[in-house]
């Protein structure tokens, strides 16, 4: 190496199979994405789940939170650990399809996982491995969106129209290798076009 020069070049990332590649087929597209409650210049990673609009053409990030350490509902128990890097904002609900609560602050200083500050309760102990969704109102009962698809491939989200391709089929889906997790009403409405290996 010459004097003077400093390298400073960053290894390539190592791209993980998710899913059976083969397997994958695209949705005819591409599709707007809906930027609302995303951080601008951050990056959706590859098969993030989905709602697609197949009419409009629109794709809504389906938010869904892992819980990394069980939770004992109470009067003080108002935080809530859950893996990084979730798309979780302050001002969604969250919920379980049972009970849920309203998600204030985010503290993400943590290196191991976030924590959600919530308003009051949740009402109900939730287990370690559970997978929270948005829901449309504080009570959790119902999810405000439920995929149907999956993104194709790592996309920034852009200030300003941000398009993506979406994912419609996929087998051999590897659970523990997803960046973003899948809630139960997801897996349920994409059977049939999606197999997740559990």
């Amino acid at each position: 190496m010459s004097a003077g020069f400093k390298y400073d070049l960053v290894p390539p990332v190592e791209q993980e199979e998710r899913y059976d590649v083969q397997t994958g087929i695209r949705r005819r597209g591409p599709f707007k994405l809906d930027t609302q409650n995303l951080v601008v210049g951050s990056f959706l990673p590859g098969f993030t789940p989905i709602c697609a609009d197949l009419k409009n053409k629109f794709a809504y990030a389906v938010i869904n939170v892992e819980v990394v350490e069980a939770y004992a509902t109470g009067d003080t128990a108002l935080s809530i650990k859950v893996a990084k890097n979730s798309l979780a904002y302050a001002g969604m609900f969250i919920g379980s399809g049972t009970k849920g609560a309203e998600v204030t602050a985010i503290d993400k200083t943590n290196k191991v996982y976030d924590v959600l500050t919530i308003k009051a309760a949740f009402g109900e102990d939730i287990a370690r491995d559970t997978v929270l969704f948005e829901a449309v109102a504080v009570d959790g009962l119902k999810q405000k969106y439920v995929a149907n698809s999956a993104l194709f491939n790592r996309t920034k989200v852009e200030d300003g129209i941000t398009l993506v391709s979406l994912l419609r089929t996929a087998a051999e889906i590897e659970p523990s290798k997803l960046v973003m997790p899948f809630s139960e009403n997801d897996k349920a409405n994409m059977k049939g076009w999606f197999e997740f290996n559990e």
